[in-house]
């Protein structure tokens, strides 16, 4: 029958190359523009559903984002805090081993 662009001009060649009277094609091709439009608004639906997921998914990476954003002070104010603590307890033990006496020495 050879290739078409639509569904409708598929189905009015299969009508006219089985020899169906014109009334019949007619019905053919609207009930073929009927299944291609309503394929044609599942897809409409389908990419809002999609573009839907897609902006809630957006939305909760941006309150991560900013969640995390609040949390960084205090990250940042623990880093601190423990790299004082380090430093004490090199301090602290460093000059627990001056106070030791040294072995051997008397």
């Amino acid at each position: 029958l050879g290739t078409f662009d639509t569904a409708v001009e598929a189905a009015v060649a299969y009508a006219r190359a089985v020899g169906e009277a014109p009334g019949q094609a007619e019905v053919a091709a609207a009930a073929a523009a009927r299944a291609a439009e309503a394929q044609a608004v599942e897809a409409a639906k389908a990419v809002r559903v999609a573009k839907a997921e897609q902006l809630r998914q957006l939305q909760q990476l941006r309150e991560q984002k900013r969640r995390l954003q609040e949390q960084k002070p205090l990250l940042e104010e623990q880093r601190r805090r423990a790299a004082i603590e380090d430093q004490r307890r090199l301090f602290e033990e460093a000059a627990s081993r001056q106070r030791q006496p040294q072995a051997g020495g008397g």
